[in-house]
């Protein structure tokens, strides 16, 4: 299955064109809505059969709307692990969804930025996921295909909506964004803004990305929200919003004094990334994203050669396990997975390096 357009076909923030001059640090913008149909448990209560007709309500329920008519489905279970664990890696589902089961349905858009996971934790999961730094609108889009569904959703007249985690009962709204900030991680400096934020955000959560398995994610760093109770969804957005306006500027701040600096140790530091990636006949998956943080950084602020935005995001997501297993016929084996990883970035670096001579 995985040659399938459904799991192969890459979401729209992998191939945006960068507009807002952060030079890529805001990577995505990301709305997730969950509720709850009234009648039933939750989903982790329901029998199988149960399941199945929440599925066929739900279902039934986007396929009237005139706001899904640009999406197909896929039943989980009907999909290989190659397949499944692709959208994982394209964050498209999470590490709970992917192992399938009964009554367990993933919708998706053609362009990759809506998603819509039916019996995962809740009974219905929406999210919108818009390229950069465009929060709000995904706001409008994830409650406007909430309000499509006509349904009855539980919803309690003084707590709001119930979700099956307490922590989101209220609005049952998350709102994240996700930045690349290596010049804070390169200045040491992004220990004091994870401080300041916890002091001047506490009802926001700024953490390092970590891939399904723990792995380190580069200086992929990801901010949302920690309430959802007694706070409207205008409010949830805007909070986010402002604190990533702060964040962008405390890493382009970070990277205008590494461009003042120029020195020789931070250089060197640059190019022994370079050639780690050039030469590497073997890269973990963390070793070879911390080292194209920094390359990337070195790019951007004109000390290494250019790196198309697109393509460093698509050699991000493709150093992942199951994105090497696409085109075989099996899942690529633990110890032949570091080796295939360092020759797509030693061919991708020898061939930037042939195009600046």
């Amino acid at each position: 299955m995985a040659d399938d357009v459904f799991v192969t076909s890459a979401p729209a923030w992998v191939d945006a064109l960068e507009s807002d001059g952060s030079g890529a640090v805001v990577q995505l913008s990301s709305v997730r809505i969950r509720r709850n149909i009234e009648g039933f448990s939750f989903p982790s209560k329901c029998s199988k059969s149960e399941l199945y007709d929440l599925a066929a309500i739900a279902l039934g329920a986007l396929g009237r709307s005139s706001e899904w008519v640009d999406c197909d489905f896929r039943m989980m279970d009907s999909l290989d692990d190659v397949s499944r664990y692709l959208l994982l890696e394209m964050k498209m589902i999470t590490p709970r969804f992917v192992q399938g089961g009964a009554g367990r349905f993933l919708l998706r858009d053609s362009a990759g930025r809506t998603t819509c996971m039916i019996n995962e934790d809740d009974h219905i999961s929406i999210s919108v996921t818009n390229p950069g730094f465009d929060l709000v609108p995904a706001l409008d889009a994830a409650e406007g295909m909430e309000r499509s569904l006509n349904i009855n959703l539980v919803r309690d007249a003084v707590l709001g909506y119930l979700t099956s985690n307490p922590a989101y009962v209220g609005t049952g709204v998350t709102a994240t964004v996700m930045f690349h900030l290596p010049a804070l991680d390169a200045t040491d400096d992004i220990s004091r803004v994870t401080d300041s934020f916890k002091r001047d955000w506490n009802n926001l959560e700024l953490g390092k990305l970590q891939s399904y398995d723990n792995e380190s994610c580069g200086s992929f760093y990801v901010l949302s929200n920690k309430i959802t109770l007694s706070v409207t969804p205008e409010e949830i957005t805007r909070n986010v919003y402002q604190a990533a306006q702060a964040l962008v500027s405390r890493e382009m701040f970070a990277r205008q004094k590494l461009r003042n600096m120029k020195e020789r140790e931070l250089n060197d530091r640059f190019w022994r990334s370079w050639g780690l990636l050039r030469h590497a006949k073997k890269l973990s998956f963390s070793e070879a994203v911390d080292a194209f943080s920094f390359v990337k950084l070195g790019a951007d602020i004109g000390v290494l050669p250019r790196i198309d935005d697109r393509e460093w995001r698509r050699l991000v997501i493709g150093a992942q396990r199951y994105h090497l297993s696409l085109g075989n016929p099996f899942i690529m084996e633990r110890d032949d997975e570091p080796f295939a990883r360092a020759a797509i970035f030693r061919q991708y670096i020898e061939n930037l390096s042939s195009s600046v001579h």
